[in-house]
């Protein structure tokens, strides 16, 4: 480890310096203040920057591009649009809530409020009966789920077409015949 005491010092003479080298540390740092320069200008300005063939970027066109959508997208009906949603679950319980607490107020017997919840428990369940169906319905509807696929005959003759014939007890199943070439 060097002595703390021993310093590099650098000597100041006028002759010592080579002037080519010199004169290259001068010419870049007056490049690099005329690229700092030209940076800080280009920082400043809000337009983009240019192409090579002089034209304008695509960036700099303040309206959107609008590209056409295959056929196949523009056919599909665009969503409707959802009701607001509810969350029943907290209404349906405070509804019991409030119904029990009714029936304490009133001052009915344990019993009777108990007949009262079972009531009212029976009507909150019927009511999500009922919307379930009614959501199943709309899906059905929407996606075709209740008529069957157009195509399919009647007949089971059809399914005689299988890629596999398989016995009826399950006992054995083979390949179709080769076809002919």
């Amino acid at each position: 480890m060097a002595d703390p005491s021993e310093t590099t010092q650098v000597a100041r003479e006028p002759g010592g310096e080579d002037p080519e080298v010199l004169g290259a540390v001068r010419s870049l740092a007056t490049q690099l203040g005329g690229l700092q320069e030209e940076l800080h200008a280009l920082r400043q300005e809000t337009r983009g920057l240019p192409s090579e063939n002089g034209e304008q970027a695509g960036w700099d066109v303040g309206r959107p591009v609008m590209r056409e959508s295959p056929s196949w997208v523009r056919s599909v009906d665009s969503p409707r649009s959802r009701g607001l949603s509810v969350p029943w679950l907290l209404l349906e319980i405070f509804f019991l809530i409030a119904v029990a607490t009714l029936a304490a107020v009133a001052g009915l017997d344990a019993p009777v409020i108990a007949g009262v919840m079972i009531v009212a428990f029976l009507l909150v369940a019927t009511a999500e009966w009922a919307a379930a169906r009614v959501a199943a319905r709309e899906r059905a509807v929407l996606y075709g789920l209740s008529a069957p696929p157009p195509g399919l005959p009647d007949d089971p003759s059809w399914f005689d077409a299988t890629a596999l014939d398989v016995d009826l007890d399950g006992t054995s199943t083979r390949l179709p015949p080769p076809l002919a070439d």
